[in-house]
């Protein structure tokens, strides 16, 4: 995932931001040193007519703090807001990256995570809304990142598929219900699948940009071919690098080649590859609706307590509505 952002870091090193962007710099700065200038003028002067200068002063600088306040957030829970793609960057056969610009280069999106957005595209003459998980990182300025899969009866994804840069798609956001709490639990086990890698993308980058966290994560990734693999390099390279994270692989049917785990995941491989259940453990499950219902089979005969109600924000066996 690093990698991945360092690549779209220097395909966008043109639009670095632009110091007049922020408000101390592009407002406060230059109004300060403006009314001290005239003050010391009018000063020196006795001439008041200085003043005229101060009052047309402040209207221009009001115009430029409304639109300042106009454009600071880019997201709101309760309306929409349109984004410009800025760039794509294809991960694998049927599934891209998809970068919008937010309205400043130096606003950061707080969302937190497990949280997704809510996605509006014009599909023959209707709104059509999709919801997913951005795996924007909350040190990135000024982008919201999507990882959207296309599948052959996504009208929404094959809309994502044919846009072009300087195109725009209206979002919403953010919302959900997943409560995340650091060192709430020693371990987060982890199963998902597909697409569902997005929200497990979203808590890696909770847990591992802070110093404080020790939670230890464990995942069990699964797809139906290795080519299905999402950002797997990116996601080895975290392993590697961070000794609190673990992930295995689960591949429905494999080249001859493969090493990893092959078919359906298994009760087995979650005795395995997971901290079993207690107290100070989490389970949280993401992936297409049959390997969610296979996954909870195999949870509660393993002694995790999930009575197959929906889900609510701090329950020790989490599943996410993956859409």
């Amino acid at each position: 995932l690093h990698r991945l952002i360092r690549r779209q870091r220097q395909m966008c090193i043109r639009d670095r931001p632009n110091i007049l962007d922020q408000p101390i710099h592009g407002i406060i700065i230059p109004s300060a040193l403006f009314v001290v200038g005239v003050s010391i003028i009018t000063y020196m002067t006795g001439d008041l007519r200085y003043l005229a200068g101060i009052l047309l002063f402040a209207a221009l600088l009001g115009v430029r703090a409304l639109r300042a306040f106009q454009r600071r957030q880019s997201l709101f829970p309760d309306r929409w807001t349109a984004l410009e793609l800025e760039d794509q960057t294809l991960i694998s056969k049927n599934t891209a990256l998809y970068r919008f610009r937010l309205k400043t280069k130096i606003e950061t999106l707080n969302i937190p995570a497990g949280h997704h957005v809510a996605v509006r595209v014009p599909i023959d003459g209707e709104q059509v809304v999709r919801y997913y998980n951005p795996i924007s990182s909350k040190i990135e300025a000024g982008y919201l990142d999507l990882l959207v899969k296309s599948y052959p009866n996504g009208v929404v994804s094959k809309y994502f598929a044919s846009l072009q840069t300087g195109m725009t798609v209206d979002f919403k956001g953010p919302m959900g219900i997943f409560n995340y709490v650091p060192n709430s639990y020693k371990t987060l086990s982890i199963v998902c699948g597909g697409s569902g890698i997005t929200p497990v993308l979203q808590i890696l980058n909770e847990v591992i940009t802070v110093p404080e966290d020790f939670t230890k994560i464990y995942v069990i990734y699964a797809n139906d071919t290795e080519k299905d693999i999402l950002l797997k390099e990116e996601l080895d390279e975290m392993a590697e690098k961070y000794p609190n994270f673990e992930i295995h692989y689960v591949v429905r049917h494999p080249k001859q080649n493969w090493d990893g785990e092959s078919g359906l995941i298994t009760m087995d491989q979650m005795n395995r590859y997971l901290p079993p259940y207690s107290e100070d453990n989490r389970l949280i499950i993401c992936g297409p609706e049959p390997m969610e219902r296979l996954v909870l089979e195999h949870a509660t005969q393993l002694g995790w307590k999930q009575d197959g109600s929906a889900s609510f924000a701090d329950d020790q066996v989490f599943v996410f509505q993956c859409k």
